[in-house]
């Protein structure tokens, strides 16, 4: 039972790998089609799991299922307001305006700043293309 277990696991591990920020539903969309005994509580247990030991982020957004990030290095986000896609920002906001932004806050509030996270919320190329 135990070896299972890992197997359905190592599967769900896979899947975070292949898809782009996936929500527990395409999660278990993409696993049943290798298991299809596995249960859509089974891969919400084991996500839940993974966000808790930080083997992957879960990424909250307001009205929207939760969405999860196998790359748990610090790094922001960008959301698209209408298709929902949710896209790395590659660090591609410079160190010293981070620094300056958590000093600024250090600052006005007293917290000392240990991490931040960022969302960018607009729409996407493919939406706007779309749209046009």
């Amino acid at each position: 039972m135990r070896k299972r277990s890992t197997a359905q696991k190592n599967l769900i591990i896979q899947a975070l790998q292949v898809l782009d920020h996936p929500t527990a539903a395409e999660v278990y969309e993409s696993v049943r089609q290798l298991a299809p005994q596995i249960s859509l509580g089974t891969v919400y247990r084991n996500l839940s799991q993974f966000s808790e030991d930080g083997t992957v982020l879960r990424i909250s957004l307001r009205d929207e299922p939760d969405r999860f990030d196998p790359n748990t290095h610090a790094h922001h986000h960008a959301v698209c307001d209408e298709c929902g896609r949710v896209i790395d920002t590659d660090n591609s906001l410079p160190a010293e305006l981070i620094a300056q932004l958590d000093r600024t806050v250090e600052a006005a509030t007293g917290l000392k700043v240990s991490r931040n996270v960022f969302f960018f919320h607009g729409v996407c190329g493919d939406c706007q293309t779309k749209n046009s």
